[in-house]
């Protein structure tokens, strides 16, 4: 088994997503919608969306 880094592992899928026909919009529409999460887990977004803000970076966008 051949071991693959993270780094190389993120270059390989950014380079196959043109090949796939996959944009950024295709992206968000892949995200899992959160239909089925727990309350906890709905808190998740919540708070890594202001840990973002508070270090001045743009928060991802997630559902809830």
């Amino acid at each position: 088994m051949k071991k693959v880094g993270l780094t190389e592992l993120t270059r390989r899928a950014a380079a196959r997503k043109p090949a796939l026909g996959i944009t950024q919009a295709d992206e968000e529409t892949m995200r899992n919608r959160g239909g089925s999460r727990t309350p906890e887990k709905r808190e998740l977004p919540r708070r890594t969306e202001a840990r973002a803000k508070a270090a001045g970076l743009k928060p991802i966008t997630s559902h809830r």
